[in-house]
């Protein structure tokens, strides 16, 4: 079996950093610099819908540069806002509309049309806002934007897509509005907030409050940092690869977004993180990973997933080759994802030969010396189901066939390119 190496690897910016970044662009008065934004298709979705709202783009390698002139500047879109598969795109959008004096309508994929908003859409209609959606409570979505009163939310789910999207339009109302999730999430958008001199209220690390902007902010420059959700899949393979060795430079360490380093240092993973640092208020760090010892069965808590629910995929399979058993408990939020991430998740490693086993929301994997493979990868066009397979092919002892690899351009277009490029 080969292995992987790879030395001060550099993997594509935040997807979420960089939605983040055009949205803020919205409230802001000039011409903004965003570098290393993320060049994926669920990123370009949203400079797409923003561009239909009034918003500039100009791009130059490695860089983008947006211009606006202010929230009160946005524009009645002509057509219909095409969110494509991008659910962050969908969710932000319906917070920055609900403060607009305008109607739009944001639509998008088949597997986005999937997604529930009700969650979103019933905060933003107590602040002000009103809706159309299908009797789903799902795309396509009309926002009827309004005035809108700063409220208090206690979220019943731990989001940071829901709470931004509050943010957003608490950004345009009278007052405060302030948002309390559950658990931890990934804290770019007050990271962001901080970097804009946006005035931001967070008593505790579930809290998060603003007043509605009164002025326009000044334009910006914003340095996004590499993507972990992108990495975990270098990280994994490299645990599980006998002679591998991986070093990832300039990676996002939000403390929101580290559930595949807590996982794989919980399994006895060698992860050695030096060169901390702050990048747009955002902590990076070079991240290091050398293959040491077959990996322990550990279980992984509800409580936890919100810091890395992407990365559940990639995780199960440093499971199905753990000693012992690799437990996931109240994962129903996989079930939510650009497709039932849970399910296709369970059938595909039971095809290829896992011992796999789940109960609700919950699963559990017996972790096996080697697996079969040789089956149908199934991926729903869900890009980190794709990917996942991609690295089962280096563990399995027969490649799977995974049935769709372009979705993988959703969020890692040069995911084949860079994998290829480690394999020795």
């Amino acid at each position: 079996m080969a292995s992987l190496k790879g030395k001060n690897l550099i993997v594509p910016g935040d997807k979420s950093i960089t939605h983040r970044a055009y949205f803020f662009g919205a409230f802001s008065q000039g011409k903004s610099r965003i570098i290393n934004p993320s060049t994926a298709l669920d990123c370009q979705s949203t400079i797409e819908c923003l561009s239909k709202l009034g918003l500039g783009f100009e791009f130059s390698e490695g860089k983008v540069f947006l211009t606006c002139d202010g929230i009160n500047s946005l524009v009645t879109p002509d057509s219909t806002l095409f969110a494509g598969n991008s659910g962050t795109t969908l969710r932000l959008m319906m917070g920055l509309l609900a403060g607009r004096p305008f109607s739009a309508t944001i639509d998008g994929d088949e597997s986005l049309r999937r997604r529930p908003l009700k969650r979103i859409s019933d905060p933003l209609r107590q602040m002000g806002a009103d809706f159309d959606l299908s009797n789903e409570h799902t795309a396509p979505v009309t926002v009827h934007g309004n005035s809108l009163e700063g409220q208090f939310f206690e979220l019943e789910h731990a989001s940071a897509q829901v709470q931004t999207a509050i943010i957003l339009a608490g950004l345009q109302a009278e007052g405060e509005t302030s948002c309390v999730v559950p658990n931890k999430v990934r804290n770019h958008t007050l990271n962001m907030l901080k970097h804009l001199d946006i005035p931001a209220r967070s008593s505790s690390p579930l809290q998060l409050g603003v007043f509605g902007l009164k002025s326009p902010i000044a334009p910006f420059e914003i340095v996004v940092p590499g993507d972990i959700s992108s990495a975990a899949y270098f990280l994994v393979a490299a645990a599980l690869l006998a002679g591998s060795q991986v070093s990832i430079d300039n990676l996002g360490i939000d403390t929101g977004r580290v559930l595949v380093l807590d996982v794989l240092a919980r399994m006895g993973a060698n992860i050695e993180i030096t060169n901390k640092r702050l990048a747009s208020q955002e902590p990076v760090a070079t991240v290091s990973l050398t293959h040491q010892n077959r990996l322990d069965g550990i279980t992984i808590n509800a409580r936890d997933l919100a810091s890395g629910i992407d990365e559940l995929p990639i995780l199960a399979l440093a499971g199905a080759l753990c000693k012992g058993k690799f437990e996931v408990r109240g994962a129903s939020e996989l079930r939510h994802k650009e497709s039932d991430r849970l399910s296709l998740l369970v059938e595909n490693l039971k095809n290829a030969g896992v011992k796999i086993e789940s109960h609700g929301d919950n699963f559990e994997i017996d972790g096996a010396d080697s697996v079969p493979g040789g089956t149908l990868w199934k991926t729903a066009g869900d890009h980190r189901i794709a990917m996942t397979g991609m690295i089962a092919n280096l563990l399995f002892e027969r490649p799977v066939e995974i049935d769709d690899t372009d979705c993988i351009a959703i969020s890692y277009p040069d995911f084949s390119a860079d994998l290829a490029a480690m394999f020795i």
